[in-house]
């Protein structure tokens, strides 16, 4: 891709995903309002790749670090530290990823962006509204952990942290209040360890497997 060759921030991006997906193009969303908060899309580009076991689409957003050069004061981070992701399920046979992820995590990185205020693990947060735009859902809040599979690494501009969004319920989101964020991160990866955002899906509380999990965790339990 001609951008990395000018970009060294977005090919260690393209080179941490190509190491996962070995060998696959993703779909690439790329922005011509980059970086201008008034507009939709103010990140550069999104790329979605097609994962396994279970089947999902997983996005992974470009900058929120530095991609060109190095602008920030701080030598060991790159830009904010982190990229977002979200993993969401993949129907069979579907072929072209959902337009709502593009849509929410657009607008989570405007916020970054223009509040110069970041996301780290374990941060939770009430949307005040559905996370999928114009898709009937539950889900109204997120919580921020690590990337299960990218992790982090370390970029021409320094450390990256591919940090993963996953849409919760209210009453899942009122469970965690008193979590601090290494057990909210324990208790996403038991509950769900590729930490899908599935829309159609109902609370965990309701769910004769995972209320338990839950319940657990508000217990300060984090493991059987």
């Amino acid at each position: 891709m001609s951008e990395t060759m000018k970009a060294p921030g977005w090919a260690a991006i393209d080179a941490a995903c190509q190491r996962l997906y070995a060998r696959q193009v993703p779909h690439q969303y790329t922005s011509k309002t980059a970086y201008e908060l008034e507009t939709a899309s103010p990140l550069p580009a999104i790329t979605v790749w097609e994962g396994q076991r279970p089947a999902h689409w997983h996005y992974v957003t470009y900058g929120l670090t530095e991609l060109f050069e190095k602008t920030s004061h701080d030598p060991n981070v790159s830009g904010f530290g982190f990229e977002l992701t979200m993993r969401v399920p993949r129907a069979e046979g579907e072929d072209q990823p959902p337009a709502w992820p593009l849509r929410t995590l657009q607008s989570l990185g405007r916020y970054v962006l223009g509040s110069r205020k970041g996301f780290d693990t374990g941060h939770r947060a009430d949307l005040g509204g559905p996370i999928a735009p114009g898709v009937t859902t539950e889900l109204t809040g997120l919580v921020c952990v690590p990337d299960p599979l990218l992790g982090k690494i370390t970029g021409p501009y320094g450390s990256l942290l591919f940090l993963q969004v996953i849409g919760v319920t209210p009453d899942e989101l009122a469970a965690m209040e008193r979590l601090d964020h290494e057990g909210v991160v324990h208790m996403m990866g038991e509950i769900d360890f590729h930490g899908l955002t599935d829309p159609s899906r109902g609370s965990w509380l309701k769910n004769p497997q995972k209320a338990p999990v839950v319940r657990r965790y508000q217990l300060g339990i984090l493991r059987d």
